[in-house]
């Protein structure tokens, strides 16, 4: 409330030193901001007939999971499933991450990612949020940044706590990762 308060001071500020003043309601100033809690599975699987995940620019040599500079610069595009539990065929599918992730490290197992998580059941269907952050893929607990998004989550900010649920250790190509996301928003 009091950011609210010093928003329309500094707007009012900015327009008086114009000999009149204009004051400019914000679209949030008559809101309160809330906290959200969201808990799901992401599935990305880049192998297959029912792949999730599709890279655009293959390397010719293997990927080595123990070897990051063998996928360095592999960008991949998603759209992957988000589910209440961690079996995809036993949860109920709430979204999906759309969006993309390359590899951006030659030294660990890290990815940037830039992706919109549109929420398709609850209180929040019909709403997005956009997550983008380094992933190093290996360390659990990781911490990724919300930086907007729409519907319910207009105006939002936040993180995502990531953890590795399942990963196919020879190819890689199935990965599950339980999400924990807090979401400020009006």
């Amino acid at each position: 409330m009091a950011n609210h308060f010093l928003v329309s001071i500094i707007q009012v500020l900015i327009f008086s030193s114009a000999n009149f003043i204009i004051i400019i309601p914000t679209a949030t100033s008559a809101k309160t901001e809330k906290l959200t809690h969201l808990h799901f599975y992401y599935h990305n699987n880049i192998a297959g007939p029912r792949a999730t995940a599709v890279p655009i620019n293959p390397k010719i040599q293997p990927v080595d999971l123990r070897d990051p500079a063998s996928l360095f610069g592999r960008l991949t595009i998603a759209d992957d499933p988000l589910t209440s539990g961690p079996s995809l065929e036993n949860s109920t599918v709430v979204g999906s991450a759309q969006g993309m992730y390359g590899s951006a490290s030659q030294t660990e197992m890290s990815f940037a990612m830039v992706f919109n998580f549109a929420l398709t059941q609850g209180k929040y269907k019909g709403s997005s949020f956009c997550l983008l952050g380094r992933n190093p893929i290996f360390t659990n607990p990781r911490e990724l940044a919300i930086v907007g998004g729409t519907g319910a989550f207009r105006f939002s900010r936040g993180y995502a706590m990531l953890k590795t649920y399942y990963m196919d250790m020879q190819t890689g190509a199935n990965t599950i990762v339980e999400y924990d996301v807090y979401i400020r928003h009006y």
